[in-house]
């Protein structure tokens, strides 16, 4: 019995892997020749590695461009940014690939009628942000290892404390009102003759 029955499922249409299923039960997932990916495509040597990134919308799926290579949507051209949805009984082509989609009315689409999906503004926002903290982070770890082996950790925190003070007025403000705070403290235990 074809898993299809059960749950979604993208079918080869087309060329040595012709009958080829690939039942789908959770999402996001990927579409390439890696053998870690959920459709994994192994005879087309136009298929990339992680050719296509694909999640689940109502009554179908979101495809988009994981990798330079392009992917189609009945034809039509899906990118990084610009993504397609391919409904049931439509088709994906990626390398000289062709994918069917069956989506039986238990399947994992049918299923997420009602739930709100990330259009693709949303996810180049949340792509954006997420590259955004990664470079901040390595950024201020290479910072952070450079100092901590050319200075000794003491000094790299002094040197770290001393550029936050002059180039980030909030923390200037801050510590001069404290040393302030300090010297008005120790100026009254003085005893005045």
């Amino acid at each position: 019995m074809s898993h299809s029955a059960y749950t979604d499922c993208f079918v080869i249409v087309n060329g040595p892997e012709d009958g080829a299923e690939f039942p789908i039960t959770r999402a996001p997932f990927h579409i390439g020749a890696d053998p870690a990916c959920t459709v994994n495509v192994r005879l087309d040597p136009a298929v990339r590695a992680q050719h296509a990134l694909v999640s689940v919308v109502p009554d179908g799926y979101r495809v988009r461009r994981a990798d330079v290579a392009p992917v189609y949507i009945n034809g039509k051209r899906a990118g990084m940014l610009r993504s397609r949805i391919v409904r049931p009984g439509q088709y994906v082509q990626i390398g000289h690939t062709i994918l069917a989609l069956e989506v039986p009315p238990d399947g994992l689409a049918s299923r997420s009628r009602g739930i709100i999906t990330e259009t693709d503004l949303g996810w180049a926002v949340r792509q954006g942000l997420r590259g955004a903290y990664r470079l901040v982070r390595g950024a201020m770890g290479a910072i952070w290892r450079i100092f901590g082996r050319l200075l000794g950790s003491w000094l790299a925190i002094a040197c770290i404390l001393g550029i936050l003070y002059f180039f980030w007025p909030r923390f200037h403000y801050f510590v001069n009102g404290l040393l302030w705070g300090v010297y008005g403290r120790l100026l009254a235990l003085i005893p005045r003759g």
